[in-house]
C-alpha cells in the first residue's frame, strides 16, 4: 500500500495503517518461530520494515529517485509501485542446537510482546483519529 494523504488522512495516518499491516505480518513470523521451536533444522525468521517505512515516509537520507516507468527501482525499501517492501530474512544467530534449530524462544516471546504492544498503540491512534472525526461529524456532541 502506497502512503498518500487526502483533506481527512494525513501521511501519517498512512504511515500508522501501513504500519499495522507490516506488524501483524511480523506477529506472523515471530508466531512461526516459535511454533517451530522443537523442529529439528529450522531457521529462525526475521521481519524488519521500520527503515522502509522511514524511507517511504522520507525520514532518511537517501535522495528520492523519480520513477518513470513501474519496472524501474523504486527506492531502497520499496517497490516500484511506492509499497513499503519489508526485509524477511534468516535471523544470524550465535547458538544452534543440537538438532540444528535457531530459535531462541525467550528472545521471540520478548519481540512478540513488543510487537503486541506497538500495534497496539497504532490501533489506539487510528481509534483516536475516528472518534475525532466522529465528535466533529456529531457537531461535537
Amino acid at each position: 500500500m502506497k502512503i498518500v494523504s487526502n483533506q481527512l488522512f494525513s501521511k501519517a495516518d498512512g504511515a500508522v495503517e501501513e504500519s499495522l499491516n507490516h506488524r501483524l505480518a511480523k506477529q506472523n513470523v515471530l508466531s512461526a518461530n516459535i511454533t517451530n521451536a522443537n523442529t529439528p533444522g529450522y531457521r529462525a525468521l526475521g521481519y524488519a520494515f521500520e527503515s522502509q517505512l522511514q524511507d517511504a515516509l522520507g525520514n532518511s537520507s537517501a535522495l528520492a529517485l523519480r520513477v518513470t516507468n513501474g519496472k524501474h527501482i523504486f527506492s531502497s525499501g520499496q517497490d516500484a509501485s511506492g509499497n513499503v517492501k519489508p526485509d524477511l530474512h534468516v535471523k544470524p544467530t550465535e547458538s544452534v542446537g543440537n538438532d540444528g534449530n535457531t530459535v531462541d524462544v525467550d528472545a521471540e516471546m520478548a519481540e512478540l510482546a513488543e510487537t503486541q504492544i506497538l500495534y497496539r498503540a497504532s490501533v489506539e491512534v487510528l481509534n483516536r483519529k475516528f472518534a475525532m472525526m466522529r465528535y466533529g461529524i456529531n457537531g461535537g456532541r
